[in-house]
């Protein structure tokens, strides 16, 4: 059965904006044909965009969809299967019209904005899908050369500080532990907390991810520096030089701690390192990458609504403990800070995952916090909101959770909600949550409204049972209605828990302490190494 298009159930600005995901943070952007470049608005990181093309494949209810990174591919050194993307040939710096089938590798052609074609060599259909990219780093900047006693400091701006590099080539070249512990403790200066820290840091890292718990712990300590010094670029050239090393199997906690301690720009590159450590079978990374987010959550509330989207976006791609930590975010059952989704993010968002990932609709459908509306204009904006919906898993959501009527209004709002509600008792799928609006209708405003006495009286028995036990209930002496005949009221219970976010919760709090307990154990050794060697000076710069 060939798999209907994306466009003819989603708007196509949603098919759009969904694959505008920022490189470095997840943001979702907003973008313009016309312009090849992008910077993201949270957190300032650049990016290229460019064209790929996927095969269509057919989408099986209840079946996650399969993750962007395949790591057993990844592990296997198979770089074109770890990647089920074919690349254009260059970036979009101007537009690009010819890319590679998926199929079979032929080169194609396409025209305009087709979201789709058929391969004339293999008849692959394929999918046209625009992605942003990072622009590449050059390892060969970060490593250190020695650097001389005499050569001067230079503009703190800049990233070829002589000090700084000196000390990073020291760290990185002494071979005795205990001088290279005693380097490393001069990373606790805020002076080397630059540019040049952050261009370094990958040769650090190395030393890091090899290194006893005792010289982890300053390197991790050099890494939160740079994360809070409050440079946008600082910040962004760290996560940049840190990436690489959060994937790497059995990845330091420690540096997984020192990325909670910086705000939301690291949440995609936490998510995706637990999302990884999991698909390893290694579940304590990834227990450990998900506390860090938790820190991420309690310490930055100004974040709280970026991070929210980031999240929603990355669903589409996580599972296990990753997967489960969302959700349960969602629910307000994990961080203890309150968060919730805005109704009309979370609707946004059911209107893609009922076409990308039919199976988080169930869950997320339980995760919305939402008030009456405050007035009339507030009710109709609502109302507005939800005639942008497609999905009926959306509408249904919408009209569950987010289509109250208010407490007072006047008659002619209440009657455009009864002929709003009314058509979609028809459809099977709405039905239910249909009877439900028209319900509130009778149980929120005051006084029951003109416009239900009016539907009662024209309507009668023929209404649903909820919606003529709650009339009754308000006006018992109606000569429209009777309580002989009407079933009884069964209340809706709320399902549990998916087993995944249940066994999840069960182990929060404690794979939370172990989490703490071993970067708690990884300081504790470092406090011991460091008093251990108080007496031992070892110089910077080496004496000729």
């Amino acid at each position: 059965m060939a798999e209907a298009p994306l466009s003819a159930e989603l708007p196509r600005v949603l098919f759009r904006t969904k694959r505008g995901l920022c490189p470095a943070c997840g943001t979702p952007l907003e973008l313009d044909d016309d312009v090849p470049e992008v910077t993201c608005r949270f957190c300032g990181s650049p990016a290229v965009l460019e064209r790929r093309l996927r095969k269509v494949e057919p989408e099986v209810e209840g079946v996650p969809i399969r993750l962007f990174l395949d790591a057993t591919a990844a592990e296997e050194g198979d770089a074109r299967a770890a990647i089920p993307w074919v690349r254009s040939k260059g970036y979009r710096q101007s537009v690009v019209e010819r890319t590679l089938c998926p199929g079979c590798g032929d080169s194609l052609e396409w025209k305009d904005d087709a979201e789709r074609l058929d391969c004339p060599s293999c008849g692959t259909d394929c999918r046209i899908e625009r992605r942003l990219q990072a622009p590449p780093l050059d390892p060969a900047r970060g490593i250190p050369r020695r650097r001389g006693v005499n050569e001067r400091r230079t503009a703190e701006a800049s990233d070829e500080d002589s000090q700084t590099e000196q000390l990073v080539f020291r760290i990185v070249t002494e071979k005795d532990l205990a001088r290279r512990v005693a380097l490393a403790t001069r990373l606790e200066e805020w002076v080397f907390v630059n540019a040049t820290a952050a261009r370094l840091l990958p040769s650090l890292l190395g030393v890091m991810s090899e290194a006893d718990p005792a010289l982890q712990v300053p390197i991790g300590d050099l890494v939160t520096k740079l994360l809070c010094e409050g440079s946008k670029e600082l910040r962004n050239a760290t996560l940049r030089a840190i990436e690489p090393f959060v994937f790497e199997k059995g990845v330091s906690p420690t540096l997984l701690f020192a990325l909670g301690m910086g705000d939301g720009t690291a949440l995609k590159m936490l998510l995706d390192a637990a999302e990884l450590a999991h698909r390893r079978g290694d579940d304590e990374t990834a227990y450990s990458a998900l506390l860090a987010v938790n820190w991420i959550y309690q310490r930055r509330f100004e974040h709280h609504a970026v991070m929210g989207d980031i999240l929603l976006y990355r669903m589409l791609y996580l599972s296990g403990p990753a997967l489960a930590f969302a959700l349960l975010l969602a629910r307000r059952r994990v961080t203890g800070t309150g968060f919730f989704y805005p109704a009309e993010t979370l609707l946004a968002f059911l209107d893609e995952a009922a076409v990308e990932r039919p199976s988080l609709v169930p869950e997320l459908a339980r995760c919305f916090y939402v008030g009456l509306p405050n007035d009339e204009a507030d009710c109709r904006r609502r109302m507005a909101f939800f005639g942008t919906l497609r999905s009926t898993a959306a509408r249904e959501a919408a009209l569950r959770e987010h289509l109250f009527p208010p407490e007072e209004a006047p008659d002619a709002l209440y009657a455009d909600l009864v002929a709003l509600f009314l058509p979609l008792g028809a459809d099977p799928a709405l039905a239910l949550a249909a009877e439900l609006a028209l319900k509130r209708l009778v149980d929120v405003p005051r006084d029951v409204p003109q416009a239900v006495h009016a539907l009662v009286a024209e309507r009668g028995r023929s209404l649903p049972a909820e919606v003529q036990r709650a009339y009754l209930r308000a006006i018992p002496g109606t000569a429209h209605l009777s309580w002989d005949g009407l079933p009884y009221w069964q209340s809706e219970e709320e399902p549990p828990l998916a087993p995944e976010l249940q066994a999840l919760l069960d182990r929060w709090s404690a794979d939370l302490g172990r989490a703490v307990d071993e970067v708690n154990g990884a300081r504790a050794a470092y406090r011991a190494f460091k008093e251990s060697i108080a007496r031992l000076d070892v110089p910077l710069f080496e004496e000729a």
